[in-house]
């Protein structure tokens, strides 16, 4: 079974994340590095499917995360590939305050593919990613962002800030 029909499988449910990775790995060693390689590789090339499937692996919990926050955040600042939410997504899990900075730059960026998103789900995920770390450094990005000229930011900026009882 090549790559893509495996992630279909997996995608479709037909089969279990265990069978996948076995699958997926049956020729080379599972690890962290063959991932972080997959990702350095997908930068250079600007190659969006292989970030697609690089965080569909980090995705199925076989993988030290944390390993991975420094690359992730590297990502998020591209333009040329469509996982932003997903990365926020992992970051948030992660909460690891090496990532504040790639976060509150990213919540206000605009990713043409996502011009349809008048909510702002993407700024959304990176502040509450950011929240979730709730160091100093943290709460100084959470306030920027509440000053933002964007009505949709500022708001879940505060939101987040309100949780905290910092407004």
């Amino acid at each position: 079974m090549d790559k893509t029909d495996l992630f279909d499988t997996l995608l479709m449910k037909k089969i279990s994340e265990e069978e996948f990775i076995n699958e997926y790995f049956k020729s080379t060693t599972l690890n962290d590095f063959y991932v972080l390689n997959m990702i350095d590789t997908a930068i250079v090339n600007k190659n969006n499917i292989a970030v697609e499937e690089a965080i569909l692996l980090l995705n199925t919990g076989y993988f030290s995360l944390f390993n991975f926050s420094k690359k992730l955040c590297e990502l998020l600042m591209h333009s040329w590939h469509v996982k932003h939410e997903e990365i926020a997504m992992i970051l948030q899990g992660l909460a690891d305050p090496r990532a504040v900075d790639s976060l509150y730059n990213a919540a206000e960026l605009q990713f043409s593919y996502l011009d349809f998103d008048d909510t702002y789900q993407f700024a959304r995920k990176c502040i509450k990613a950011i929240s979730r770390v709730n160091d100093a450094n943290a709460i100084s990005k959470l306030k920027l962002l509440a000053k933002s000229k964007v009505i949709e930011i500022s708001n879940y900026a505060e939101k987040e800030l309100r949780y905290k009882g910092l407004l």
